[in-house]
């Protein structure tokens, strides 16, 4: 089995998915979303793993774009506890660091600790976390550091200079499995949807469209909205629902 991810080894994609599939897994590196998309559809790859929400991120919105533009649907998903760590290094210190560079969202969940501990240090946005640690030990500048899981440390053989600098140690990322697959999983017991209402501006559209679910007992966990394109102001709405698509009271509705 191949399983295209967005990052290199040791990053929370690849901690995500040898959790999902079993530490044996062939992993494809990809630089971006799209090219794990891409692999996927094109089979190169039989799965991928793309993170899709941050407790303290929010939505990945291009994700919920490429799943509405592709083949791809969505055959499972898994959780994360994510630790970001300042690394750099074996002899950098904490008061020398004046830059940092990691992943937009590492860099947006660990905001708070760069604000207080590194103010004047610039921030510099890279597509992945693990390869920023790669690229600080290539400089070999004690002046730079990056913001990485432990596992990428010590991958690197680097210095974790400050550990746990999330936000909010209660930091979790919510990844799902793609394929090209049309066979629902034996043990599914949630499904994603996107709706659009014809009538968008009739009062209760949405309620009407969401209120069959719940008049047959069906728990709406996450409902995202996104911009339809080419008609302006109006959207689309991504719905996680506790149930299978195969269920007997997901098919009544």
């Amino acid at each position: 089995m191949s399983v295209a991810i967005q990052g290199q080894r040791a990053s929370f994609h690849d901690q995500a998915a040898r959790s999902f599939f079993g530490p044996t897994i062939d992993i494809l590196p990809c630089d971006t979303f799209q090219e794990v998309f891409t692999s996927v559809t094109d089979a190169v790859a039989t799965h991928g793993v793309v993170a899709i929400e941050n407790s303290l991120y929010g939505s990945i919105n291009p994700v919920y774009d490429l799943l509405l533009h592709s083949n791809c649907r969505i055959v499972g998903e898994t959780y994360l506890r994510v630790e970001l760590c300042l690394i750099g290094l074996p002899d950098a210190r904490l008061e020398q660091i004046h830059e940092v560079h990691s992943q937009v969202f590492a860099l947006s969940e660990s905001e708070d600790f760069l604000d207080k501990s590194l103010p004047k240090a610039q921030r510099f946005e890279e597509h992945d976390t693990a390869a920023s640690v790669a690229m600080i030990k290539k400089w070999g500048d004690p002046h730079k550091a990056a913001i990485a899981s432990r596992q990428a440390a010590e991958l690197h053989g680097m210095q974790i200079i400050e550990s746990g600098i999330e936000t909010h140690h209660e930091n979790y990322t919510r990844f799902v499995i793609i394929s090209t697959s049309d066979k629902t999983p034996k043990d599914a017991n949630k499904t994603s949807l996107v709706l659009t209402t014809t009538a968008d501006t009739k009062p209760g559209s949405l309620h009407a469209a969401l209120g069959a679910f719940a008049r047959h007992d069906i728990n709406l966990t996450m409902l995202q909205s996104r911009p339809l394109i080419g008609k302006a102001w109006h959207y689309l709405f991504y719905v996680d629902l506790l149930a299978a698509s195969t269920s007997p009271h997901f098919q009544q509705a």
